[in-house]
């Protein structure tokens, strides 16, 4: 008799530690609340007095989201600008998907770039949008001229990007980038039509739940590029397979490690870090 009560101690405790694990391992839900003032793109947080920032520890950053019922608007603080890795060439996708998975069947990625008055031309042209001939001749005025270019770009299922077409009632996905003493501030805007109405439409409603990924820093083709170009200048003789030489190039993937790579390009025989954060979200019904 003694024996089966022991027994049944040890399954009561079993299950409540099971209980613990399983409710400790549910991730919180963050609200994306109803704002009906539309948030200016500025790369500045003073607008966000509500909700109040969440802070992820491990990667000293901190976030929120708001909707005004047409748009989502995240905000993204880096608080230590070692996490940052190498999201400047690289810039920062953020995956939409449906709530409690982890889809990258699509996203968008935000990039900025450095460019010529004659590039700038060539990109807006690449995104349909049609400049005055006395803006062309004044961003050609200075061909040593630079220009901070802002884009954003569709992520699809198989990994293509393709860029999000105009369309009258709808502001295409944008974002803008600032800085707060250390603290660098990102912003951004993405419309909540559905993507069968516009190819960067997210496609998520009030009162429905997603779960939103950001995926930043390792290396860009270009990178790569770089790296075993100095790699056959330098006279390495290391012999490896494709699929090992890959490994080394791409780096790992990091699900909110403590350890970054740090800015700028990577260094012959070491990468910069990778990173993939992911967030549950419940987008908040709208006021009638």
């Amino acid at each position: 008799m003694r024996k089966k009560r022991g027994c049944s101690w040890l399954g009561l405790t079993i299950s409540i530690f099971i209980l613990i694990v399983n409710s400790s391992g549910q991730q919180k839900v963050i609200e994306a609340i109803w704002a009906p003032i539309v948030v200016s793109l500025d790369g500045n947080k003073d607008e966000w007095t509500e909700p109040p920032l969440v802070t992820d520890n491990k990667l000293a950053i901190d976030y929120a989201f708001r909707h005004d019922g047409r748009n989502l608007y995240i905000l993204f603080i880096f608080n230590d600008p070692k996490f940052l890795s190498t999201i400047n060439e690289t810039g920062m996708t953020i995956y939409f998907s449906p709530a409690n998975k982890k889809s990258k069947d699509f996203g968008i990625r935000f990039t900025r770039k450095n460019v010529t008055g004659e590039e700038l031309i060539a990109l807006m042209e690449k995104q349909a949008t049609t400049l005055p001939e006395e803006q062309k001749a004044k961003l050609r005025e200075n061909p040593k001229a630079r220009y901070l270019f802002y884009e954003a770009m569709v992520v699809g299922k198989k990994g293509e990007i393709y860029p999000p077409h105009n369309q009258p009632g709808v502001a295409p996905p944008s974002f803008r980038v600032g800085r707060s003493g250390k603290s660098i501030i990102y912003e951004f805007r993405v419309p909540m039509v559905p993507s069968t109405d516009y190819v960067a439409g997210i496609g998520f409603q009030p009162g429905q739940a997603l779960r939103i990924g950001f995926e930043w820093g390792g290396m860009t083709p270009e990178m790569r590029k770089a790296m075993m170009a100095r790699m056959a200048e330098q006279g390495t003789t290391a012999r490896a397979t494709e699929t090992s030489l890959e490994r080394t190039l791409s780096g790992e993937e990091d699900e909110g490690g403590l350890t970054a790579g740090g800015g700028g390009g990577p260094r012959l025989g070491s990468t910069p870090k990778k990173y993939s954060f992911w967030v549950d979200v419940k987008i908040a019904q709208g006021q009638e």
